[in-house]
């Protein structure tokens, strides 16, 4: 009797092949909520673009500042340098025509 009970039969292969394709449904319909639909991939991938599109224009925008402030600080550097050419240029003549100085 025993070797009947541990045996299976045709009824039960009938009950599994009638609940088996419920549960692979189940398991389906979850499988696609772990996944984003096509449409929501698209945006993703739009997004994703626009993003990199962005960074892009930063960098090159940060290239353009970096490269701006270098010149600024060359300019100053250049007016420094004039300035003490002016103040040198004064010195000196004042040194040549004391008269200038004091009147």
């Amino acid at each position: 009797m025993s070797d009947t009970k541990n045996k299976v039969g045709f009824t039960d292969l009938d009950t599994f092949l009638k609940v088996a394709p419920i549960i692979g449904l189940f398991v389906l319909g979850y499988l696609q909520t772990l996944f984003p639909s096509k449409m929501e991939f698209d945006k993703v991938h739009d997004k994703l673009i626009q993003m990199d599109k962005k960074i892009t224009e930063m960098a090159v925008l940060q290239k353009a500042i970096s490269s701006n402030s270098g010149d600024i600080n060359e300019i100053e550097t250049r007016l420094r340098l004039i300035e003490v050419d002016i103040a040198r240029h004064n010195a000196q003549g004042t040194k040549n025509n004391p008269r200038k100085s004091g009147s």
